[in-house]
């Protein structure tokens, strides 16, 4: 409540006038120091809105925001915000604080506590509603930032390391490997338009557009992302569509293979395959790897559980991936001639690979990692094309050698 100071003056001289002014002035004080709450001075309030920015994705769905309020030593201040949007269009805001999306857009969220505001950025993203994907039209996520191009043949390639764009509304992540793998991308759609040369038939493709410094798909989403809500969005996506690659590949042709598409720096010149078997693995005898326990820690378990080939020679014997690149004059380990890494650095597999390869016996899609040398494959147009040519001869043998087919029925 207020108290209020009742006071009777009369015009009776300059006396009395300034008199009058200092019992006003006083009635004023009065008023501040009894009002409502603490009585903290409007002007020493500051308002925070937490989280300083916002994506919804979809119509329909919420978000919470919070408002907090200090005065000017940083205590808090206990006041229930007035909670407003610039633009009512896009989003509803309750008493609360919970944002409610109502159409794609951007806004500006703002809690007013006794006169003092603070602000939030609110996005309403809504994908593109596809109710078919069309064999060779890329789709793109939110800001362009992820392409997935659908195909029609039992193959998914993902490229999470090539992209180039560097928005500024995502910081640089702070940990993990942040370099790119040169020319992955130009590299994969290299191999998707060998693969339609050769058999009139695209692969399911998913590239990551942005440069690896703002989002690593090849990661789990806390490192991957860093907690920048543009790039879970992209990581999202990213992971989405090659799931759904996979999905429709079972349900149109029971099996498949995927791979994830890299780049290394290591000192050899060859191709590592990896197929989450780690170099002491590898760099056992063929008794050993012939294990069950080998086939099912590996990326690839649904085929070696069905091969009649022993998983050694599955891995590395002259039908083998490696053995299939070697024919194509493309060194790579493991193969015939590259059986295991030895004491060489070698990649075995990342996040993608497990994610996406088969690991458990309801996985029908097998994956592999292939990790490319720079020179002589990723370096030149040119060179991107002619061995592009030869990964997708080997793509088909090795798939009609071990699945028994390849390009879609009737092709």
């Amino acid at each position: 409540m207020y108290l209020v100071t009742m006071i009777s003056l009369h015009p009776i001289g300059r006396t009395a006038r300034a008199t009058a002014r200092r019992l006003s002035l006083l009635a004023a004080c009065v008023v501040l120091a009894c009002g409502e709450g603490s009585g903290t001075d409007v002007a020493t309030i500051s308002v925070s809105v937490q989280p300083t920015a916002a994506l919804i994705v979809g119509v329909g769905r919420s978000a919470d925001f919070d408002a907090v309020a200090r005065d000017a030593s940083g205590a808090l201040v206990s006041r229930t915000p007035l909670w407003s949007l610039a633009d009512p269009e896009v989003a509803s805001v309750g008493v609360n604080g919970v944002i409610t999306s109502l159409a794609p857009g951007k806004t500006t969220v703002s809690a007013t506590i006794d006169g003092a505001t603070g602000t939030a950025q609110l996005e309403v993203y809504v994908p593109e509603d596809v109710a078919v994907y069309e064999p060779g039209v890329s789709y793109f996520g939110r800001g362009q930032y992820v392409e997935y191009i659908p195909g029609e043949l039992p193959v998914v390639i993902s490229s999470p390391h090539g992209g180039a764009l560097t928005p500024n509304e995502i910081p640089d992540r702070t940990y993990g490997t942040i370099g790119s793998d040169r020319n992955t991308a130009e590299l994969t759609e290299a191999v998707r338009e060998a693969l339609i040369e050769l058999t009139g038939y695209a692969p399911y493709v998913i590239i990551s557009r942005l440069q690896r410094a703002k989002l690593d798909p090849n990661r789990e989403i806390v490192e991957a992302a860093q907690q920048n809500i543009y790039a879970e969005q992209a990581w999202h996506e990213f992971q989405d569509w090659i799931s759904m690659a996979r999905v429709d590949v079972e349900e149109r042709l029971d099996r498949g293979m995927y791979f994830d598409m890299h780049g290394h720096g290591h000192a050899i010149d060859r191709l590592e395959l990896g197929y989450l078997l780690g170099a002491d693995e590898l760099n056992q005898a063929d008794a050993l790897l012939n294990s069950l326990a080998a086939v099912a820690s590996s990326s690839i378990r649904d085929l070696g559980r069905d091969s009649s080939l022993p998983f050694s020679q599955l891995l590395r014997g002259p039908l083998s991936f490696g053995g299939f690149l070697q024919g194509e004059g493309v060194r790579a380990v493991p193969s015939p001639g590259d059986p295991s890494p030895g004491a060489e650095p070698y990649f075995t597999g990342g996040y993608n690979t497990r994610r996406h390869g088969s690991r458990t016996d309801g996985e029908f899609i097998s994956g592999i990692q292939i990790e490319h040398h720079f020179d002589g494959l990723r370096d030149t147009e040119e060179n991107r094309r002619a061995y592009a040519a030869k990964l997708a001869r080997v793509i088909r043998a090795f798939m009609l050698e071990h699945y028994g087919f390849f390009e879609p029925v009737g092709g």
